[in-house]
């Protein structure tokens, strides 16, 4: 028996010793990698050339987007009776995190009003790292446009193109600072323009299928030149992420803000003094209208605008400048966009007769119209 054992010891033994002999002298498996690319860039020169243009843009806007964070170190008050007596654990102070884009040497910034409303504290980080604090200039509410200044020596800004040449199916590209990802930059192309995301919005959005997310508020939205056609300022999502549906404030609407909170420390609305009612099939036909499009003026303000231009109830609306108006919304718009003093032609329809007056904008009185559509 022990015999036995140990010849089966033997065998194991040798077994084993042939089995690492065989894996200790067996060849590493082979890896022969790739040496270069299979793809000439001499047969790829527009790709290349427009690789090469995307990055150079970037590298020329990026230093003159800068991330805003602002803060309000005092919590919102109780929203009860209870919480003032006891307090709460849930109040905490309320920060916030933007974009902003610099459009001036001597550090003036457009972003967007929702960023830095209700705070007291704001501080701008530029792209080398710095962080300077910023000073609140002004701002538009119905515009979501906020002015900052900071003062920061040899700053580079961005131009504000022409928001009216803009184009559906133009690339563009979005710049900001994304959950606090400076530096972010997306390409899209504009996907719509005229979009009216709240019904009684005095702005028509430009539409994006850029990737904007929160964050992104406020940053620009570029052509490519390098030029602001937009800032962008909010987005269509269930998720609170980007689905490919985001809006920016053209930048005619951004500048002509920027212009009025410069020279006079506010907003200044251009005002034109009617109230306007939507043109429909049956107004049409009863008014023999050529079109039933437009809008309608039901009443004009006394010593208004409309009525020195000899605007009168009962005109249908049918050009502001060049813009076509095919709805009501069409001329606040118009209005909003002219600056006060602005002298503009109106084309209205009346009882057949097309007639042409211009109208020179005033600034919009401290109380508006009671009657909704006043413009």
């Amino acid at each position: 028996m022990r015999r036995l054992f140990f010849l089966l010891l033997i065998a194991a033994l040798v077994v084993f010793g042939w089995w690492r002999y065989q894996h200790l002298t067996k060849p590493a498996s082979s890896f022969t990698p790739a040496d270069k690319s299979r793809l000439d860039p001499k047969d790829l020169q527009i790709l290349s050339a427009l690789d090469e243009e995307y990055t150079k843009l970037a590298a020329t806007v990026v230093p003159s987007v800068v991330s805003i964070t602002s803060s309000n170190p005092r919590p919102d008050p109780p929203l009860n009776p209870l919480e003032l007596l006891f307090g709460s654990r849930n109040r905490v102070p309320r920060k916030s995190l933007g974009s902003g884009v610099i459009v001036s040497k001597e550090g003036h910034i457009l972003t967007n009003n929702h960023v830095i409303e209700g705070m007291t504290k704001i501080a701008v980080q530029l792209t080398d790292g710095r962080e300077v604090p910023a000073r609140f200039i002004g701002s538009d509410l119905s515009t979501d446009i906020a002015v900052l200044q900071i003062n920061v020596p040899n700053l580079t800004p961005l131009p504000l193109a022409d928001s009216e040449k803009v184009r559906v199916g133009q690339v563009v590209f979005a710049i900001g600072n994304p959950f606090g990802l400076q530096e972010t930059v997306t390409q899209g192309i504009i996907s719509a323009r005229g979009r009216r995301v709240m019904s009684d919005s005095d702005v028509e959005f430009l539409q994006t299928d850029a990737a904007v997310n929160e964050g992104n508020s406020g940053g620009p939205l570029l052509n490519l030149r390098g030029e602001i056609i937009g800032i962008n300022t909010s987005i269509l999502s269930k998720s609170e992420g980007n689905i490919g549906i985001s809006f920016a404030v053209p930048s005619n609407t951004a500048r002509q803000t920027l212009e009025s909170v410069l020279a006079t420390g506010r907003a200044v609305r251009g005002y034109l003094g009617v109230v306007l009612h939507d043109m429909s099939p049956e107004l049409a036909a009863a008014l023999r209208a050529s079109d039933p499009r437009g809008a309608i003026i039901s009443d004009v303000a006394p010593g208004s605008p409309a009525e020195i231009a000899g605007l009168q109830p009962g005109d249908i609306i049918r050009k502001i400048g060049s813009s076509p108006i095919l709805e009501l919304t069409d001329v606040r718009s118009r209005v909003a966009e002219l600056a006060v003093g602005a002298k503009t032609e109106i084309l209205v329809e009346r009882e057949g007769r097309v007639i042409n007056v211009t109208a020179t904008i005033a600034e919009a009185p401290q109380v508006p119209p009671t009657q909704r559509g006043g413009r």
